[in-house]
């Protein structure tokens, strides 16, 4: 199975489940967030177009105004900051669709491997502590919690500047 495509794999062993009664097909789909994977298929074609159009060229020409392209750990931390300002107001997914193709453009702008920018995508995007709608999580846990939008700055913003800060520290150790 090392050989073969995530999407074949993926399905294979969703079959391998629902043959051996470990998965109900039915109950599965019931199950599924119908509304986040359909706006979530709705964002991947916005995610693709800033890639193909050059807004992602356009925009990672901008981000090297802010910070000098040569110096990776600086454009790391901007791409970092902007995931983690964006996912707060935007689902997580749909920050990491479009900032992708910008992040990749800023490190072809610098003659850097993407690997660090698009890790700090990922991180970035996932570390939303502000809000209770940046991640479906933070929806759960205010509903089941009976939290209020308050109480997610109030306890929020300490982790998220950690959070930051150990997130480039690590981007910095392991990537750079």
């Amino acid at each position: 199975a090392a050989g073969l495509p995530p999407d074949i794999a993926f399905a294979g062993v969703v079959l391998v489940l629902a043959l051996l009664n470990h998965l109900n097909i039915r109950q599965a789909m019931a199950d599924l967030n119908w509304p986040i994977i359909i706006m979530l298929a709705a964002m991947i074609p916005i995610g693709q177009a800033v890639a193909t159009t050059g807004a992602a060229e356009t925009i990672a020409g901008w981000l090297s105004l802010v910070v000098p392209v040569s110096r990776p750990l600086f454009g790391i931390a901007l791409i970092l900051f902007l995931a983690m300002a964006l996912t707060p107001f935007v689902n997580n997914a749909t920050v990491a669709i479009v900032l992708a193709p910008i992040a990749l453009e800023f490190a072809k702008a610098g003659s850097h491997a993407p690997d660090a920018y698009l890790i700090a995508v990922a991180v970035g995007a996932s570390l939303d502590f502000l809000t209770p709608f940046g991640h479906h999580n933070n929806t759960l846990a205010m509903g089941i919690g009976g939290y209020r939008f308050s109480d997610f700055l109030r306890a929020g913003w300490p982790l998220a500047v950690t959070s930051y800060g150990l997130a480039l520290f690590l981007l910095a150790l392991f990537w750079l």
